[in-house]
Parts: structure tokens; sequence; C-alpha cells
């Protein structure tokens, strides 16, 4: 079946755009009963998405400088910065001006360094930060100084200060909660994990968190020291599990469940698929052309979509897990474009 290359990817920014919106809204919503549990949320992991698909619209890009002027302490930069550089997920020169313009306005250290490791080279053409603005912001007086050092014209930044406080008895919070009680670093976000998950080694943990496996080994085993976790022997590997149940119930509302989903994946998923899309040119392709363009660009996200959660392979697991309408446009490229006899997507 033949489509429309230029609807298909407009639908399928327009999902993504609200699903990432989505998340955003649940870092700061108030627990409420679901049928469909929340996933926790990966803050990291969501700023530098949207700093890329973000550029397709102004209001969700500007959503999440409000909610990093406020709430930005919970994050961790180098986390952040090692995730944008080893995933690729994040716009560098908008994670960049981002950050110089959360230190601009925040006395400590905390976002200097990674503002200045993705500025780029003086001489670099300054384009447009928004695809889609009404108009273009044509003189230095009228841009936002920041983001003109990083090569980005747009109109000032202006907060408008409606971003939520983060509700850390919410299952979408739980590392952000997790950071406030252990601070902002490894031990926090492992906690995090195993009170989430059954159990956990060192290098998949590692992995999914985006840590060195040997600062994750060494605070396992701090842990198992404490007395707070146990470990049990598979082969050669160390197995961590802790009280899910007494955690949880530190960590959370009691009665409500998290959802882990492996956000790293989830994005570069995303990413390959969204980067993939919009680096067709549709004036030149027509559409058995541009058929062919989709499923070589779906079949470059397989991999990263199925290690996001193990129901990512059915459609029922994608609607469960990212909801119904981005769902619905994956689904749409899997089952036409992915599928094959005998494998799912």
């Amino acid at each position: 079946m033949q489509i429309s290359l230029t609807k298909y990817r407009a639908d399928f920014t327009d999902a993504l755009l609200d699903f990432v919106v989505d998340q955003w809204r649940h870092l700061g919503d108030a627990v409420t009963p679901s049928e469909r549990p929340l996933l926790v949320v990966d803050p990291e992991v969501l700023v530098a998405l949207t700093t890329r698909v973000g550029r397709h619209d102004s209001r969700v890009f500007d959503g999440m400088i409000d909610w990093l002027a406020r709430n930005g302490q919970w994050i961790n930069v180098q986390r952040l910065a090692r995730i944008a550089a080893e995933d690729g997920i994040a716009d560098r020169p908008a994670l960049g001006a981002v950050t110089a313009w959360l230190a601009a306005r925040d006395r400590s250290m905390k976002w200097k360094k990674i503002a200045a490791s993705m500025k780029p080279p003086a001489h670099a053409p300054s384009v447009p930060l928004f695809f889609r603005a009404a108009k273009t912001v044509r003189t230095r007086r009228q841009q936002d100084g920041v983001f003109a050092a990083y090569g980005l014209a747009r109109a000032p930044v202006v907060i408008r200060g409606q971003a939520q406080p983060i509700h850390f008895r919410s299952p979408a919070a739980i590392l952000c909660t997790s950071r406030a009680l252990f601070g902002v670093a490894i031990r926090a976000d492992v906690m995090a994990y195993l009170a989430v998950n059954e159990r956990g080694h060192a290098r998949g943990l590692a992995a999914t968190l985006g840590y060195n496996h040997m600062q994750v080994r060494a605070v396992l085993l701090s842990l198992e020291q404490a007395g707070i976790a146990t470990a049990v022997s598979y082969g050669r590997t160390h197995h961590y599990s802790i009280d899910m149940e007494a955690w949880r119930a530190l960590l959370m509302e009691p009665g409500m469940t998290a959802q882990w989903i492996n956000w790293r994946c989830l994005g570069r998923g995303f990413n390959s698929m969204f980067a993939g899309l919009w680096a067709i040119d549709a004036s030149r392709a027509d559409a058995t052309v541009a058929e062919s363009l989709v499923r070589d660009v779906m079949e470059a996200a397989r991999e990263d979509i199925l290690g996001t959660h193990a129901e990512m392979a059915h459609q029922r697991g994608l609607s469960r897990i990212l909801g119904t309408s981005l769902a619905d446009k994956i689904g749409t490229g899997a089952n036409r474009r992915l599928h094959s006899p005998g494998r799912t997507l």
C-alpha cells in the first residue's frame, strides 16, 4: 500500500510531540488511578529528545525551558551530557543554547560545562530554531542573544511560569523522587531501578542508565554491604534485588504501578525514525520511492524500538506503553515496513 510521505511524516511528528508533552505533564501530575501504568520518566532522555522534536513546535520547546527553570535541580547534567554524546538523541546546538540560558540564571556551575561543550564554531551559520515559525527573526536586536551564540535565531525566551513542580509521589517521577532522597547521582538512579524492577546486574544497569559499569558495580556492592540489597549469582554474574514493596512505599503512592522502559533505546529509536523521515526529500520521492525509503527508516530503528520493552514487538504492547496515537503511527509503519513472515517488529 502506497503512502503519502508528507502526511505520514507530519502525523508521526505530531504524535511524537503529543507523547513528549504527556511525559512532561506526568512528572507534575497528582497521582490518580489509571488502567494503564504510568511510565517511569527518564528526565535526561526526555530533555534530549525534546531539544530535537521541540524544534517543530515552539510551545513544546519553551515548555521544556519553563520546566527546567523550575525543576532543573533534579537533572543530572553529567548523565545528560553522556547521553547526548553517546546516543545522539539531542539536537546539540539547541541543547547547548538551553543549558547556556539556564547557566546565565543559575549561580552554581551546574549548566556551564555542558553548555560550553556544545557551543558551535564562531563561523557557524545562523539558522531558525523553529521549523514552523510564523516568521523569521531577521535582526540581531530581535533575537535571543544566548541562542544566537549557538547559531539559532529565535525571539527572546519568555518564561511564563506555568510549569508544575514535580509530583514526587507519582510513579512517573520515581527517578526524581529517588534523587531527592539520595542526591542527584548514580545511587539514586540505581535505587529507583531496583524499586521498580525485580532485579538487576551491574552491566545491565550501566547500559540502561548510562553510567560507567564499575561505578554501578561499586554502588551495588555498597548496597549489599549495608544490607539493603541482596545478591544472587547466576554463573559469573551477580544479580541484585531489594525489598521492592518497602521501597515503593517510600518512593510513590501505595497501590500505584510503575512501568519501567529503556528510555535510551526509545530515544534512539524515535530519533532514528524522526531524523530519517525528515531527511527524505519529499519533492523528489514519488509514492513508490517514498514507500521504500520509509521502509529503510523503520528498519534502521527496529533494534532500538524492540530494546525499549519486550511488549514493543506487538501492537497491543505499543499501545499500552506509548498510547494509542503514537502506537498507531509506529504500528502502521511497522506492520507494512518492518514485519516479514516469522518476524515481528
